[in-house]
């Protein structure tokens, strides 16, 4: 079926109400699970339908469905229950739409859709490398994940909006424990692409990682206090995203004068090496969103730029009522869902200084590689997975990090240095959760950063 031209039969009258938009959602999803190299879950879900919204009065009211033959109809009986509520007056000026006419498609992945590929050749990719983990005899459990989603979206609005794009992510994780007397250490290696090429020749990426694995199995448990830190690129993505960019969605200000007053844009938070972006255009990641779920072009915002505070995070709604242009950031997990304020890649942009120079300048302290998971707003906290020592300006031995936090604020302020290098984490695996809407893809990362007092445990 032709969902652009769907869209362009919908037929409403002008006079129904004052806007309404389309969006229709075609997905198709496939896992295979494995558990101590035995398979014990295998499924392709398609999944295919349209969220419906009129806006009216000052409010939005809305509709999902599986069935794509009445949506005229769905709009026009959405409008008539509309114009029976009386919303907020104060409201009634708003007009969070798109009124700038456009027309654009997106094809990335025209004949190369990984739904042609069968479910044969995908557990051949997963199965081709256990040789290389059953190499390592103390592996005491293994689960191996494969996962791919090709998605498709098409939109069309009453001010004339229309496009669509599809998006294309694989994921191949393996997660293992390994077990050597009472000593245990788990650990996780994520590979991520967009063709079954991508995967290919990854047996000496996993010999490395799980060498390094077995460094940690008779690793100590690091003492309690304030540390240097360096934070290697994955764990400096989770703390963008965690600590700082869910602190940047507009609609966390909404109804709440102090939170928009402490967040006041143009004030120095950071050193002037940091600079954090939001910008989901990178067609290669997971966060590729070039126009958000409400018709705006995605762009590239600012958050913070030489270490001041210079933006936000809107839909199209938020950016109306704190009079702020919008970002293109109102997006929704799938077709039953509304749009609300969501990063999409979002991550810091990389410094002058060398990894090395920074290791140096430490002296004393701790470098974060990776992390297991992390949260937190105004305060954060990430739990690592592998930690190293650093003394005498050397990286030193492995140890156990159980979590780092801290104020985000001080934290941004306590930043000393900014690296050169830098990477982007893509995962085809879960994503960002909010207002029940998960796991919704993004991408997050950044250069090595250093930290000072830090808090360890």
């Amino acid at each position: 079926m032709n969902y652009n031209e769907l869209l362009k039969s919908i037929n409403v009258p002008a006079d129904t109400c004052q806007y309404w938009d389309v969006r229709i959602e075609n997905e198709v999803v496939t896992s295979i699970n494995y558990d101590n190299y035995e398979i014990v879950a295998c499924d392709t879900k398609p999944s295919l339908g349209a969220f419906i919204r009129v806006f009216e009065k000052g409010m939005w009211h809305y509709s999902s469905t599986t069935n794509l033959t009445d949506l005229t109809e769905t709009i026009i009986s959405l409008a008539i229950d509309a114009k029976k509520f009386e919303g907020n007056k104060e409201d009634y000026n708003l007009k969070p739409y798109n009124q700038n006419s456009y027309a654009k498609h997106i094809n990335n992945f025209s004949g190369k859709e990984i739904t042609k590929v069968s479910i044969e050749d995908k557990k051949k990719l997963a199965e081709s490398y256990f040789p290389e983990i059953k190499k390592f005899e103390k592996v005491s459990k293994i689960n191996v994940y494969y996962t791919d989603k090709y998605k498709e979206k098409f939109f069309i609005s009453s001010e004339g909006v229309e496009f669509s794009y599809d998006v294309q992510n694989i994921g191949l994780a393996i997660s293992y424990t390994l077990t050597e007397g009472d000593n245990q250490f788990s650990d996780l290696i994520m590979f991520y692409g967009q063709d079954l090429s991508d995967f290919a020749g990854k047996e000496n990426k996993i010999k490395k990682a799980m060498e390094e694995s077995h460094l940690f199995l008779d690793a100590k448990n690091v003492e309690a206090g304030s540390y240097k830190v360096v934070m290697e690129s994955h764990v400096v993505g989770v703390f963008a995203h965690e600590s700082f960019g869910h602190k940047s969605e507009a609609d966390f200000m909404l109804g709440d004068p102090k939170m928009k007053e402490s967040w006041k844009l143009g004030e120095r938070v950071a050193n002037e090496c940091v600079s954090i972006v939001d910008h989901g255009a990178d067609s290669t990641g997971t966060g590729y969103c070039p126009i958000d779920d409400e018709g705006f072009p995605t762009k590239k915002t600012y958050l913070i730029k030489d270490g001041i505070l210079t933006g936000r995070l809107h839909s199209q709604y938020t950016s109306q009522v704190l009079d702020e242009a919008p970002t293109g950031n109102g997006r929704a997990i799938n077709f039953e869902y509304e749009p609300i304020v969501r990063m999409t890649s979002t991550y810091v942009e990389p410094g002058k200084d060398k990894f090395e120079d920074m290791i140096k300048k430490t002296g004393e302290g701790i470098l974060i590689k990776d992390y297991n998971h992390g949260s937190g707003l105004s305060t954060f906290t990430i739990a690592p997975r592998k930690s190293y020592m650093i003394r005498n300006g050397k990286i030193a031995e492995p140890i156990r990090v159980s979590v780092i936090s801290g104020d985000m604020m001080e934290t941004l302020n306590n930043i000393d240095a900014c690296g050169d290098d830098y990477l982007l984490e893509n995962s085809a695996f879960g994503g960002c959760g909010k207002g029940d809407q998960a796991p919704l893809p993004v991408n997050d990362g950044g250069p090595s950063i250093l930290i000072n007092n830090m808090m360890v445990s």
